[in-house]
């Protein structure tokens, strides 16, 4: 089966920041959680997460590249969520549909240097 994926994604755990972007806010309901990544690629990342996201939401995320502690900013689409242990953890697919450019080179930068130091 041929991946159908556009962009270069590696398998890879950061940590990441996810604030809800809702307009209803409910005394004592956090909108910030820690989670983790999965894989990321410049479109996007997969996360493991307790925040319990909706396909097509938005959210803010700030995560911090393990290897070179640099940290990016965007705004995601929540593309598709999936329970992993029961109701407690989720696996969730996010799109960037807000990289700043710095962010972008960053990520780029991240990612093909990751690539290119592992095949030397």
């Amino acid at each position: 089966m041929r991946d159908k994926r556009r962009d270069v994604r590696i398998v890879e755990e950061n940590k990441v920041v996810v604030s809800l972007m809702t307009g209803e806010i409910h005394p004592g309901t956090p909108t910030v959680y820690y989670s983790l990544t999965r894989d990321i690629s410049v479109g996007g990342i997969r996360i493991m997460t307790v925040a319990p996201l909706e396909a097509g939401a938005r959210v803010r995320l700030d995560i911090t590249l393990g290897r070179s502690r640099k940290r990016i900013r965007a705004i995601a689409e929540v593309r598709w969520v999936r329970e992993l242990y029961g109701r407690e953890v989720f696996e969730a697919g996010l799109q960037f549909v807000g990289l700043e450019p710095n962010a972008e080179f960053t990520l780029i930068d991240h990612i093909f240097g990751l690539k290119t130091d592992s095949g030397a």
